[in-house]
C-alpha cells in the first residue's frame, strides 16, 4: 500500500514541476503582445494594433463622412423639391 501512494506522489508531483518550467512557445508570443497593448503611450487602444488598426479607422471615418453627407444632401432635396414645368 505504502509503494502505491508514493508512486502516486511521484507521478503527480514531477507534473507539477515539470509543468512549471516548461512554458509553451505560442504562451510567449501571446504575453509579448499583450505587453505591447497595456504601454501606457497615450494611443486608443483601437490605434495600437499598428498600421492595419489606423488604416481600418480612417477608412471607418471616412465611409461615415461620405454616409453623413449623402444623407443631409437627400434630406435637403427632400426638403426643397424641384418643381414640375
Amino acid at each position: 500500500m505504502n509503494v502505491a501512494r508514493a508512486a502516486v506522489r511521484t507521478f503527480t508531483s514531477s507534473s507539477v514541476r515539470r509543468a512549471a518550467t516548461e512554458v509553451h512557445p505560442g504562451y510567449s508570443k501571446i504575453r509579448s503582445t499583450m505587453n505591447k497593448f497595456q504601454i501606457d503611450n497615450g494611443m486608443p487602444i483601437h490605434l495600437k494594433g499598428g498600421v492595419f488598426d489606423n488604416l481600418l479607422f480612417v477608412s471607418t471615418v471616412v465611409l461615415n463622412a461620405v454616409g453623413l453627407s449623402m444623407t443631409l444632401g437627400f434630406i435637403y432635396d427632400m426638403s426643397f423639391p424641384k418643381k414640375a414645368e
